[in-house]
């Protein structure tokens, strides 16, 4: 399998969960795929192999986009550094919507997750995990690390679902559905800050 950082690699997986976001996984095959992306099938199964090696790949990629959102997002203090992650989170669930709908919907057909494809999940939760620690640490929240960011990642993980399904706040601008996450990620981080 070739490497998912050269350009016809990222090409395919961004056409795979596009097409695989509009028409489902039954959509999906290598010609459609071949016909989007510019190039033959036979550079599809040389990329990824088959059409389940092919979910397999966007679903890790999904989470390395994720993840890579996740570390470039810092703070001067426990507590912006948590906000940034936040919006992190947001962020690149916007810019990949297809990846994202892959990553935490219903798991399609042919999707079988493999001890690597959990993994690469897992180590994104990670890094909530260690702000929180950190905070708790720096005496800026109370509580169990586990617990709170469990906790703040239900709360980011609806507000962008409901963003994402375009059934809530769809007439908003951008700049009032950024300020109602916000206001969402303050008000479920608040049980656990420590009074001042």
């Amino acid at each position: 399998m070739a490497d998912v950082n050269d350009d016809l690699s990222r090409r395919l997986l961004d056409e795979a969960a596009r097409i695989l976001h509009e028409v489902g996984p039954s959509g999906l095959s290598t010609r459609k795929l071949a016909t989007a992306a510019g190039t033959s099938t036979m550079a599809v199964y040389t990329h990824f192999g088959g059409k389940d090696t092919l979910l397999s790949a966007l679903y890790r990629e999904g989470f390395r986009r994720l993840g890579a959102r996740l570390d470039e997002a810092t703070g001067a203090d426990p507590l912006s550094a948590l906000t940034a992650a936040g919006r992190a989170y947001r962020a690149a669930a916007l810019e990949s919507p297809s990846l994202y709908t892959l990553m935490f919907g219903p798991p399609p057909a042919g999707l079988v997750l493999t001890d690597d494809d959990t993994s690469a999940a897992d180590a994104t939760f990670q890094p909530l995990v260690d702000r929180v620690e950190a905070a708790v640490g720096a005496g800026s929240m109370t509580g169990d690390p586990d617990r709170i960011a469990m906790h703040l990642w239900v709360v980011a993980h609806g507000m962008v679902g409901l963003e994402l399904s375009g059934r809530t706040f769809a007439d908003d601008t951008d700049a009032e559905r950024s300020a109602r996450y916000d206001e969402a990620l303050l008000l479920a981080a608040a049980p656990f800050v420590t009074p001042r």
